[in-house]
């Protein structure tokens, strides 16, 4: 796909997701409506009522050019990668199916470096003595990475969640990611959950070698890390709706638990929100609250038959 736009959102369904992409959509042309969108679609997905809505730049893993890179990310958490090698923007801000664009912050987006790091703690100590057991769990095993790359410091870098990030096209070749790619089959459980493992050492080794021009910026907010308290005020005079102010705008992404009404574990306020949003713009009030309750059911039902299968294949 030829390039555009210099800037705009990239975010990414397929089958199992496409109830939630609908909501970061609606999100962004709420918050943001002059961004142009890429929708990445992975999967024989009909995605036609999601065009006619939101008006996305459809990328089809599919209908990429090569098929060596289909082999490479096609049906995994690597099919984001897509709009980095194909996508129809110089620079993109990604946004996971489970995150949503609360309030405009793209005064805040740096695209005069190659990536930035939507998150601003430094993660581990430069001068830590051990590695920290959430290190390998969710990202890499340094002891193994250090076969391949022994020359690459993991103290010191401000670790993140591969679901949000701004990126320039190109800034990690498909060669390079094919390469390390290669080293996580060699070195089984060196790079851990999808993508995030593979990314982060990407652009941290990248980095340090004088590669890459990175940046940070507390642009990410995780219920679960940060708590709900300032989701709760922006939300408190907004009933069922977008609010229309936002104290302090950036990503809201509910990694973790999902965020579904029917999960009394999950935080979904501003998500439910959002999906409502999306609905409306077909029904009334009441038919998108009943639109919100048959995705719940259909997601449930899908639940506990994949439950039901694996009783299954296990009492034979």
């Amino acid at each position: 796909m030829t390039v555009q736009a210099p800037f705009g959102f990239v975010t990414g369904c397929h089958a199992g997701d496409k109830f939630l992409v609908q909501a970061t959509l609606a999100s962004m042309r709420y918050y943001c409506p002059n961004v142009p969108i890429c929708l990445t679609v992975d999967g024989d997905l009909d995605v036609s009522d999601l065009e006619r809505t939101y008006d996305p730049i459809v990328l089809r893993i599919g209908d990429l050019p090569s098929a060596e890179m289909k082999k490479l990310i096609a049906g995994s958490f690597h099919a984001k990668h897509a709009a980095m090698w194909e996508g129809p923007f110089e620079f993109y801000v990604w946004v996971d199916s489970d995150a949503l664009v609360w309030g405009n912050f793209m005064s805040q987006i740096r695209t005069d470096v190659d990536f930035q790091i939507f998150w601003s703690e430094v993660s581990i100590s430069p001068d830590a003595a051990e590695i920290p057991a959430w290190l390998p769990h969710f990202y890499f095993d340094p002891q193994k990475l250090h076969r391949f790359d022994p020359d690459f410091e993991w103290r010191g870098k401000a670790y993140f969640s591969a679901g949000v990030f701004a990126v320039r096209r190109n800034a990690i070749s498909v060669e390079r990611y094919q390469e390390i790619k290669a080293w996580g089959r060699q070195e089984p459980n060196m790079f851990s959950w999808g993508d995030m493992g593979m990314l982060n050492y990407l652009v941290h080794a990248a980095a340090d070698r004088g590669e890459l021009k990175t940046a940070t910026a507390d642009l990410q907010h995780i219920p679960e890390h940060h708590g709900s308290a300032e989701f709760d005020r922006d939300c408190a005079d907004a009933s069922w709706h977008f609010p229309k102010t936002i104290r302090r705008p950036r990503v809201a992404h509910f990694c973790g638990c999902k965020p579904l009404l029917s999960n009394a574990k999950a935080y979904s306020r501003p998500f439910t929100i959002a999906r409502l949003e999306h609905h409306r713009r077909y029904h009334g009030e009441l038919g998108a609250w009943l639109a919100v309750l048959t995705e719940e059911q259909r997601v449930l039902s899908s639940k506990l038959h994949r439950r039901f299968q694996r009783a299954l294949v296990k009492s034979r």
